[in-house]
C-alpha cells in the first residue's frame, strides 16, 4: 500500500492530524495519552494506536513509554513530520545576494530551515517594493527587507526582527571625489524600487530638482559612477570598496534611525495565516545569525 493510500485510511487521517500536532515537538517531550488523543480526535483507541504505529513505521517519530510517567518522544524527524502534516516548501523573497551580508542571511536561513526539517525555497528579488508585491501576489510566503522598508510598506507585518546591522552595516552619502556634497548641480542617483535607498536619498536632498534626479537600478550604480553619469547617491557601505572603481568620498548621514535602516526583518502578508510553529522556530533560530556572521567574516562559504 502506498503512503498516499495509507494516509487516506482512517488511521492515516489521524496520523496526519498527529503529525500537525507533533510539528512543534522535540525529543524528550511528553505525549498525550492514547485515551486523551482518542477523545481529542473522536476516534477509538485502536485507531490512535494504529496512527502512532504508522508514524513510527514511516520513521517520522520514535516514542518510548516510561511507565507511570507517560509516553515520551525519543526521536523525531521534523522533515518527515512536516511532509506528513501536509507542509509545503516555504518560499522567502530575498534581496539580490550582491553583498556578503545578504549571502550570509541566505546561508543562515538555509541552515536553520534545514535543521527544522522545513523545505525552503529562496527567491531573489530586487527591491523591497517588488518583494512586498511578491507577498501580496502570494508568490512568496515571507520576505526579507529592512525594518525601515517594512514599516513603510502597507499590507505587510513583521514576524521576526534580527536586530541592528543585520541587513546592512550602515548607509552613507557617496559623492565623487572633489565634489561638494551640497553642490546644487550634483546629479543624484535614486532607485525607485528600493524604499531605503529612495527615501534616504530624498531625505538628504529634499529639494532635488527633477533634472538632477537620475533614476537607476541599485545594482547599476557601479556603472553609472564609472561612466560619469551620476555624482552622488546614498549607498549601502558594506560593499562600497568592491563596487565603486572611481575615487569617492563617503559622508555620514545625519538624523537616520540606525535601528530601522540597518535591521533585517522577516515580513508576511498582513492577515495571513498564523506562522506555523516549525517555521517560527526556524526564523528564531540563532543559527541564522551565527551562519550570517561567519559568512560576513569570511569564515564560511555561502551555501543557499
Amino acid at each position: 500500500m502506498s503512503r498516499m493510500q495509507v494516509l487516506m485510511s482512517k488511521a492515516g487521517a489521524v496520523a496526519h492530524q498527529l503529525a500537525v500536532e507533533l510539528s512543534s515537538a522535540a525529543p524528550g517531550d511528553r505525549m498525550a495519552t492514547v485515551q486523551e488523543l482518542s477523545e481529542r480526535h473522536g476516534v477509538g483507541k485502536g485507531t490512535v494506536q494504529a496512527a502512532l504505529a504508522l508514524l513510527e513505521e514511516a520513521g517520522a517519530v520514535r516514542i518510548r513509554p516510561r511507565g507511570k510517567l507517560g509516553t515520551f518522544i525519543a526521536e523525531i524527524d521534523h522533515s518527515l513530520i512536516w511532509e506528513l502534516a501536509g507542509g509545503q516548501s516555504v518560499s522567502v523573497a530575498m534581496p539580490l545576494p550582491y553583498s556578503r551580508r545578504y549571502e550570509g542571511l541566505a546561508t543562515g536561513l538555509h541552515a536553520a530551515f534545514g535543521r527544522a526539517g522545513v523545505p525552503l525555497t529562496l527567491m531573489f528579488v530586487r527591491g523591497s517594493i517588488d518583494r512586498a508585491r511578491a507577498l501580496q501576489q502570494e508568490r512568496a510566503d515571507f520576505a526579507v527587507m529592512s525594518r525601515f522598508s517594512a514599516e513603510a510598506e502597507p499590507g505587510v507585518e513583521i514576524v521576526h526582527d534580527f536586530g541592528p546591522h543585520t541587513y546592512v552595516g550602515a548607509h552613507g552619502l557617496v559623492v565623487v571625489e572633489g565634489r561638494d556634497p551640497d553642490d546644487p548641480d550634483l546629479r543624484v542617483a535614486v532607485d525607485p524600487a528600493s524604499v531605503d535607498q529612495r527615501e534616504l536619498t530624498m531625505a538628504r536632498f529634499p529639494d532635488l530638482p527633477p533634472e538632477r534626479r537620475v533614476e537607476v537600478s541599485y545594482n547599476q550604480l557601479t556603472r553609472y559612477f564609472a561612466e560619469g553619469l551620476v555624482d552622488a547617491t546614498v549607498w549601502n557601505l558594506d560593499e562600497i570598496d568592491a563596487h565603486i572603481s572611481i575615487p569617492v568620498t563617503v559622508h555620514p548621514l545625519e538624523g537616520v534611525d540606525d535601528h530601522a535602516t540597518t535591521s533585517a526583518v522577516i515580513v508576511a502578508r498582513s492577515g495571513a495565516d498564523t506562522v506555523p510553529t516549525p517555521v517560527r522556530a526556524a526564523l528564531g533560530d540563532d543559527l541564522i545569525m551565527e551562519s550570517a556572521d561567519e559568512v560576513v567574516a569570511g569564515r564560511r562559504i555561502p551555501t543557499y
